[in-house]
């Protein structure tokens, strides 16, 4: 009997390699930041990426590729070059050799265009090449359209995907790539999606404490800085936790839970430990699936969480110490009085709308409902209703009165409902946990924060519903100033309520759009137009009512 060996069908594994790469967003980054990083530095560093519907286009002025790296290029799952010290690069990121095969993740083609020191190439690949390559064969035959041709270009590369197979959205292109390059924001790199030029805004740090390393975790690691920072104003999600780097690459992002509490949102940081990327008992601190997690079955990684969360707390427990002796100030206390009176007023606005914008859809016998009537269930704990054979129930789509409409229309997404245990109801349902349920919506909550003078005059909130007035914007502060600091004073009132007014429609616009991002420009002005009118008419005479 002939010796067993293990074969791989290379098509195959190819393919399902690139399926990790299924969205838009993650496809194009990866070739975004082979841009960034093969060159010398990543000063001048230009990157413009082109998207339509057909077609994605990344350009660069990297050093480019020649047929020696271009062939490195090719092999998936290869050693990295940069780190063997043979191609110029100042980050040093690739280590599982798998993001080439993004583009197979969201199209059919993929075409590299490359010039090094006056010599271009260009190379294609395509899926049907892929699925036709035989499975006792090895390497897939790339089709080769100019091989070393001079030209006066100067270095650089242009990748093409081609025949999408997804529609991309430029936005979530533009969200991911500025979360991305955000810990390079003290670099000059500058890329463009189609018109719009990427922004890093820097971040508004106050203070920030040094953590020498110490225990079990020096003892792997030997001696090393935590790096704990805070912000005056809460953080968006990615800059949140702690940035775990291996040289100038972040392998992992963890806010070790402490960022999920009450003032964690505020902080943030960095820590280097470049032996992090070693395996222990052949078990990695962290995958090629670009998660950003680290993995606990990693010991140090685990030792790693355990030195940083109680860091983590202690200074996200001094801010909140401070958030509470401000709050019992006299001033803080009766803004939060108006605060929370204009809330119960919107709300009023709120519930009046919501509830004709229900009444017609029982009489429609309609069965959609947008995002900002109902929402998924988060908690697991939470016992709720879903569709099942258990009891009858019912939900806001049946008609209470006469015989069962007839629904013909469908959409093609499942219906957000609530659905009610119901002995008269003419459905079937059963009990389940709260991350299936559908539940109405809470109401906005208005409040007001110290966000500093470069921070935007309102911001919403969306995960609590929370629309924030910020008191240190300069507009705010003069005005407060011309009243003599007094926040019962009827025009700083009439500034604070408009502030809200405004910030309300653009809440209100920005839950329209959540599920529907196709939402046409002219209907959404409409909607908004209406709505501020709406609540101006109802609550704003009261506020020029008085002298």
């Amino acid at each position: 009997m002939s010796d067993l060996e293990m074969r791989v069908n290379i098509a195959k594994n190819l393919l399902q390699t690139s399926a990790q790469f299924a969205d838009g967003p993650s496809a194009i980054w990866e070739y975004t930041s082979n841009s960034l990083e093969y060159r010398e530095s990543p000063l001048n560093c230009k990157i413009d990426i082109q998207i339509d519907k057909k077609q994605i286009t990344i350009s660069d002025n990297s050093d480019g590729m020649d047929e020696t790296i271009l062939g490195h290029f090719f092999t998936v799952s290869g050693e990295n070059q940069a780190r063997k010290g043979k191609q110029k690069s100042w980050m040093k990121r690739g280590q599982f050799g798998t993001g080439k095969l993004a583009a197979f993740g969201i199209a059919n083609q993929l075409q590299v265009e490359t010039v090094k020191d006056g010599l271009k190439n260009i190379y294609f690949l395509s899926r049907q090449m892929i699925e036709d390559t035989p499975e006792h064969e090895n390497n897939i035959k790339l089709k080769k359209i100019s091989q070393n041709e001079s030209t006066p270009e100067p270095n650089g590369t242009k990748i093409y995907i081609n025949e999408l197979n997804i529609k991309i959205n430029k936005n979530e292109v533009i969200r991911k790539i500025e979360r991305e390059i955000a810990h390079l924001r003290d670099h000059e790199i500058q890329i463009l999606i189609n018109d719009y030029l990427c922004e890093v805004k820097p971040l508004d740090i106050t203070r920030d404490y040094i953590f020498a390393s110490e225990g079990p975790i020096k003892e792997r690691y030997g001696e090393f800085d935590l790096q704990i920072e805070v912000s005056r104003v809460p953080l968006d999600k990615y800059d949140q936790g702690i940035k775990f780097f291996c040289n100038e690459n972040i392998i992992a992002i963890d806010g070790c839970g402490v960022t999920e509490k009450e003032c964690g949102n505020q902080l943030t940081g960095k820590i280097n430990i470049p032996a992090l990327e070693e395996p222990i008992n052949n078990i990695n601190a962290y995958d090629q699936t670009r998660s950003q997690k680290l993995n606990m079955n990693h010991l140090g990684a685990k030792e790693l969480l355990l030195f940083i969360s109680p860091k983590l707390e202690r200074v996200r427990k001094m801010i909140l110490d401070e958030k509470n002796v401000a709050r019992n100030s006299a001033k803080s206390q009766k803004l939060s009085q108006i605060s929370e009176e204009l809330s119960k007023k919107l709300n009023k606005e709120w519930e009046d709308l919501k509830r004709k914008i229900n009444e017609i859809r029982l009489d429609s016998n309609s069965i959609n409902a947008n995002s900002i009537f109902n929402e998924p269930g988060e908690e697991d704990e939470i016992e709720s209703i879903d569709f099942g054979e258990d009891f009858p129930i019912s939900d806001g789509t049946e008609r209470r009165i006469g015989d069962e409409a007839e629904i013909t229309n469908t959409p093609n997404d499942p219906p957000q409902i609530d659905l009610v245990e119901d002995d008269s109801g003419k459905k079937k349902g059963k009990k389940t946990l709260g991350k299936k349920s559908k539940r109405s919506r809470g109401g906005f909550l208005v409040d007001h924060e110290n966000r500093g003078e470069e921070e935007q005059r309102s911001i919403y909130d969306k995960a609590n519903l929370k629309i924030i007035i910020n008191i240190d914007h300069p507009s705010v502060v003069s005005c407060l100033k011309s009243c003599g600091d007094d926040v019962e004073n009827i025009n700083f009132m009439r500034l604070y309520y408009e502030i809200a007014f405004r910030e309300f429609e653009h809440s209100f616009a920005q839950e329209l759009i959540y599920e529907n991002s196709q939402y046409l420009a002219e209907d959404l002005l409409f909607e908004m137009r209406a709505l501020y009118d709406r609540v101006t008419r109802s609550l704003g005479p009261s506020l020029y009512s008085i002298s």
